[in-house]
């Protein structure tokens, strides 16, 4: 008897340990679709972080007439299998949507193309202070052009990027599917893991809803809505996020767009995959950061 009861009074604490564990897991609510949305809200809190992001882009095209002049010809050819890579490393100030950052550009078979305009080394900076962005690229000088930050409201989103938070719940509820996978850590902070997959045709519609919810006098082009879904019938969108359990900062977050186009309207016999894929990773969230504009 005694042995057994070691053996409860262990149980007992090891499920106390547990419920203590499962406690701490209740910062974010126990549907997906919700938790994602919560995690969404959290982001307003990232003041400055640091990114390192990584795009590439694939084109397979099949049908697309190579008969005519050299260019319609070229651009068959090289829309065949054409693939693109883009990386971004470096700074971003939230609060005041400026940036410092290091990238390189790999465009594949149009790399050669740049080579004749002179442009050997495939690096590029860019820096945004203010109203200015600043480019160059390697060995250059340094180019800036003009740009708005639009307004900034008191919750540290810009104006012109504002949306209803209502909406955005009711969208992802209806065109979203979201499922918790198994935890990990990314750069030594544990981390949720959640998937998100959203429906592209579903998607075009309610998206087409809000627009008519919001200006009743906008009229939408059923036609050519149904075209864009008949379009995008084959198509995925999916989104991976690993979110930092004491804070719900993401931590890294990859964004796979794959459109399987066909039917598509004047081209007949012209089908094309479109293959995105971001793969963002971020850190030093919150830390100072200090941005300014190059001499």
């Amino acid at each position: 008897m005694k042995t057994r009861n070691v053996v409860w009074s262990i149980l007992l604490a090891f499920s106390i340990i547990m419920a203590g564990c499962q406690q701490q897991a209740s910062n974010i609510p126990a549907d997906p679709v919700e938790a994602v949305k919560t995690i969404a809200d959290k982001q307003a809190d990232v003041k400055s972080e640091h990114l390192n992001l990584s795009l590439d882009l694939g084109i397979q095209a099949q049908g697309l007439s190579t008969s005519g002049d050299a260019t319609t010809a070229g651009i068959a050819n090289l829309l065949k299998n054409f693939k693109a890579n883009l990386t971004l490393d470096g700074d971003v100030d939230n609060a005041k949507q400026d940036m410092q950052l290091t990238g390189t550009f790999d465009l594949g078979d149009l790399n050669s193309l740049l080579t004749l305009q002179g442009i050997d080394k495939r690096q590029f900076d860019l820096v945004k202070v203010g109203d200015t962005m600043y480019v160059r690229l390697a060995g250059q000088d340094w180019n800036s052009v003009p740009v708005s930050s639009g307004t900034v409201t008191s919750t540290g989103q810009s104006s012109s990027s504002a949306f209803d938070m209502s909406q955005l719940t009711a969208l992802l509820k209806k065109v979203a599917k979201a499922e918790k996978l198994n935890d990990e850590t990314i750069d030594g902070v544990d981390s949720y893991h959640f998937k998100v997959t959203l429906n592209p045709t579903d998607l075009l519609t309610e998206l087409a809803n809000i627009a008519q919810a919001s200006d009743p006098s906008a009229k939408v082009d059923q036609a050519q809505l149904d075209q864009a879904k008949t379009l995008l019938q084959d198509s995925t969108v999916e989104v991976d996020m690993w979110v930092g359990k004491s804070d719900l900062f993401i931590r890294k977050e990859i964004v796979h767009l794959n459109l399987n186009l066909k039917n598509i309207p004047d081209q007949p016999g012209v089908s094309a995959v479109i293959d995105f894929s971001l793969t963002g990773n971020i850190s030093k969230i919150n830390q100072p950061v200090t941005i300014t504009a190059p001499k």
